[in-house]
């Protein structure tokens, strides 16, 4: 492990990742979950089996316990939490809950990944709203300076994602939430490449309005589960639009069910998931949130920017290009190879059982808090073919 990280927190991130069996750089594909998770899972899959004499106040309580304990790694009340089920869940809820206006229209980055697309694709055939892709051009990402001429001035939203899913470029969340601000644009960041392996300071989310976050990557979580942020104005905006029981105050009595409301619990919590509460997704997350907490956010991203500038600094430099802008940089850096095939590699790479990913072309290479130095330079030497 790297010198930031404490000696007991060495080995407890030894304890909780001695079952990978691959030299692992894939996590911005899928992010493995600690070993504590295997032990979590199976006393939910235990109470799947056999249910009798199950607390419905514990069950239906899950949901708020991982509320808490996502809104202490975010910084934030957990009144701004919801559950939802991926990233594009939490952005078709803005969509479909936004009160819209004839003219108004929402903007994205061309090439962002789906989630940031899709939903306002949708919804230009179902709320009348126009979308516009905004393509880049000469400019490698998003800057407000760039932004700031491309908007047109009946923009309402503005989506992106904070670190691109192809080149790990990382886009200044200050900068651009200022100048949404200024112009009362909703500012909607997906976080999903990212969080988890970095933190979010306060003063970055006192300018996002939506924030979406997909748990099964840098989270460490399962699929099948992501959550979202809402700022107070984000609250005050968008309409819940959707009848769900489980987000009625009824439901945490289970004698109360039938009084039938469409009043809902407070603050974000209107807008989780239906069956919120399942146990067996509920308990790997559980167990993804709990690690990182224990290692601290600061720790991870200072641990895996050590191991990403170790890369940097020894990498083949003559046989790979280096695709994601060194003043704009998260844990995840791009390689477009000068003369091997990207799929050969990642072939070569497997049968040295180093795991990466190739995406649009790029060799895509993810550190995360249970890789090593030494693992580091096992990748280097498998480049330098």
């Amino acid at each position: 492990m790297s010198d930031v990280l404490r000696p007991e927190a060495v080995e407890f991130i030894r304890k909780e990742f001695h079952h990978l069996d691959t030299t692992y750089f894939n996590t911005a594909y899928f992010g493995p979950s600690p070993y504590s998770a295997k032990q979590k899972v199976s006393r939910s899959l235990q109470k799947e089996l056999d249910p009798s004499f199950h607390s419905y106040a514990n069950w239906i309580g899950i949901p708020e316990r991982l509320r808490l304990d996502l809104a202490k790694l975010l910084g934030c009340s957990e009144d701004h939490i919801f559950h939802s089920t991926s990233s594009s869940d939490v952005f078709n809820i803005v969509a479909n809950g936004y009160p819209f206006q004839k003219g108004d229209v929402v903007c994205s980055i061309d090439k962002d990944y789906p989630s940031n697309v899709l939903p306002w694709m949708r919804a230009t055939e179902t709320r009348g709203l126009e979308f516009k892709l905004l393509e880049l051009g000469v400019e490698y990402l998003p800057k407000a300076e760039w932004l700031a001429k491309k908007l047109p001035k009946n923009c309402k939203i503005f989506d992106c994602s904070w670190i691109s899913f192809d080149t790990g470029k990382r886009i200044n969340i200050i900068e651009i939430g200022k100048l949404c601000r200024e112009r009362g644009i909703l500012f909607l960041l997906d976080a999903t490449q990212g969080f988890g392996g970095m933190p979010i300071t306060a003063e970055q989310l006192s300018y996002i309005d939506v924030l979406s976050c997909s748990s099964y990557k840098w989270m460490l979580g399962p699929y099948g589960h992501a959550f979202g942020y809402l700022s107070t104005k984000a609250l005050e905006l968008i309409q819940h639009t959707s009848g769900n029981w489980i987000v009625s105050p009824n439901s945490k009595v289970v004698y109360n069910l039938l009084d039938y409301t469409t009043e809902t619990l407070p603050g974000a919590r209107k807008f989780d998931r239906g069956q919120a509460p399942n146990m067996l997704t509920m308990s790997c997350l559980e167990a993804g949130v709990e690690f990182l907490q224990e290692v601290g956010l600061d720790n991870v991203a200072a641990h895996n920017a050590a191991l990403r500038d170790q890369f940097l600094e020894n990498y083949p430099k003559k046989k790979f290009q280096l695709m994601t802008p060194t003043d704009h940089m998260g844990n995840i850096l791009a390689l477009k190879a000068t003369a091997a095939d990207p799929i050969d590699l990642e072939r070569e790479l497997k049968y040295r059982n180093i795991d990466v990913s190739v995406r649009q072309g790029n060799v895509r290479l993810s550190f995360h808090i249970f890789n090593t130095p030494s693992q580091v330079e096992k990748l280097i030497e498998g480049l330098d073919l």
